[in-house]
């Protein structure tokens, strides 16, 4: 199977396609690989939710076009994020998906990391010009505020990679390193690192470790196959935030 990641002008249509889904077009800066990689692993989180049940739906449109953050530089009102509520017997609940959010770490209040996709509680997200010593405004979110978090990576899978992603994990989502978590209530993917490349004997032996030890998820060749893995028929073997791995 050819990927789709050979033809930029096919990748540009299916992320033109997909926004295109929620009555907007969509405003694409750059042609770099690595862009359209992080776009579509974006597109496949927003996926997750609607296969769970959420309503999903674009915010903070820029003249009627979607705007993706494909940098972790800039503020994130001047960008576009998805809503995604859910409503059961206790009520409705909100959240938003971002794209390069940075996120306050969850052993110390003023250190921060950016991932490339964040789940957020709505209308959390911040600026602030006290973080650099220049007054340069910076956006985050607090920690307790952020529910889940994703890394997406076009390159093939190696050892040194994964395992710098629990480092990832242990600062934002320290709770996910012990037995102690618990399932959320409406589910949220649990932190994933999304990885274009196929895997060899020795990652793909890491990654059942890893995945063994820490609720997460390693996901490989997505360049090929990342429409299958979250589709309706396979969302449902990805693990959720706070679920134990069954034993």
């Amino acid at each position: 199977m050819n990927s789709p990641f050979n033809d930029p002008d096919l990748l540009e249509k299916d992320i033109q396609n997909f926004i295109n889904r929620f009555r907007a077009t969509v405003q694409i800066h750059g042609k770099r690989m690595s862009d359209y990689f992080e776009m579509t692993c974006f597109n496949n989180i927003v996926r997750f939710y609607e296969l769970n049940g959420y309503t999903v739906g674009v915010k903070n449109l820029k003249k009627k076009e979607y705007r993706y953050k494909c940098s972790p530089a800039g503020i994130y009102s001047n960008f576009s994020f998805f809503e995604a509520s859910y409503k059961n017997d206790e009520g409705t609940f909100k959240y938003e998906i971002h794209h390069n959010l940075a996120v306050q770490s969850s052993h110390n209040n003023d250190i921060f990391t950016t991932p490339d996709i964040t789940v957020i509680k709505s209308r959390k997200a911040k600026t602030t010009k006290k973080y650099y010593d220049s007054g340069v405004r910076f956006s985050y979110v607090n920690n307790l505020d952020c529910f889940t978090f994703c890394e997406a990576k076009l390159l093939p899978p190696f050892p040194e990679l994964l395992f710098s992603f629990i480092g990832i994990v242990n600062e934002l989502k320290k709770e996910y390193m012990t037995d102690d978590g618990f399932p959320y209530n409406p589910v949220h993917i649990a932190p994933s690192l999304m990885i274009s490349g196929l895997p060899n004997k020795q990652t793909s032996r890491i990654k059942m470790y890893l995945e063994d030890r820490y609720c997460i998820n390693i996901l490989f060749d997505l360049s090929h196959i990342g429409t299958t893995i979250f589709s309706k028929i396979q969302v449902s073997f990805l693990r959720i935030a706070g679920k134990k791995p069954v034993s």
